[in-house]
């Protein structure tokens, strides 16, 4: 079993690493590290970090290289779909999972996200942001580790959460590519596991079936059928006529 890291034992990393920094930098902490030092886990596995560009994070791999770690090439299956621009371990078990910009692929580090974020530590020329408690929730709502629904659970339990916040943040991502299927199908599974009702679930499910009814409908459009008959096909697949003269519109 994979060892846990303390608050303490983070920073100390944090500190080794900014002095080995060529130039100062912002890195914005995700996860169960950021959970960690609110106090809502003991110890964390990985640290995830998100550098707003390139640069930063080349030299901060660098540091890494310099500082005992090896960059890994195997990845287990259940973090091959965060799509890390780079993931270092050392020898403890100590693990950064880096990306740029965006996790997953699609989900990105905002302005809104970087305003939201709280000053951990200015660690030498490193200075180290925690994402809220609202983008952790949303971040973690989206990816498929083992421990995200009961580190969500834990986020609820100790924190008052802004779930118009999250809803408002989730809606802005799917523009591109639809989050809500995902941020619903955990928050139902954390409803069933742990009792707690997220109250937003009703909105998610409501907007991943008009998304999922728009991509059926264009889908069908594509392959050469006429509005008409994709319509006709989707109502007897169980969709509401208003609700397919909605996705036509």
């Amino acid at each position: 079993m994979r060892k846990g890291f303390t608050r303490s034992e983070l920073l100390d990393v944090f500190e080794r690493l900014g002095e080995k920094l060529p130039c100062k930098m912002t890195v914005y902490l995700l996860g169960g590290g950021a959970m960690a030092f609110r106090n809502q886990k003991n110890a964390t596995k990985y640290l995830d970090l998100v550098f707003k560009d390139k640069k930063d994070f080349e030299s901060f791999s660098a540091a890494l290289s310099v500082s005992g770690f090896l960059e890994s090439l195997k990845v287990e299956a259940a973090y091959e779909e965060m799509k890390a621009a780079g993931i270092w371990e050392d020898r403890e078990g100590f693990r950064f999972d880096l990306f740029v910009k965006t996790v997953c692929g699609g989900l990105s580090l905002t302005p809104e996200m970087a305003s939201r974020s709280t000053l951990l530590r200015a660690c030498g020329k490193l200075e180290v942001r925690l994402v809220s408690n609202e983008d952790v929730i949303l971040f973690k709502g989206i990816t498929e580790r083992i421990d995200d629904a009961s580190d969500i659970a834990a986020i609820i339990r100790s924190s008052d959460v802004s779930w118009e916040t999250v809803f408002e943040e989730c809606a802005a991502q799917s523009r591109n590519r639809p989050w809500f299927g995902a941020l619903y199908n955990k928050f139902k599974e954390i409803e069933e596991k742990f009792g707690i009702t997220v109250p937003i679930t009703r909105k998610l499910r409501k907007l991943d079936r008009s998304a999922a009814l728009k991509e059926a409908l264009a889908r069908r459009i594509k392959a050469g059928k006429s509005p008409k008959a994709a319509a006709a096909e989707l109502e007897k697949m169980g969709f509401k006529k208003k609700e397919i003269e909605r996705a036509m519109h």
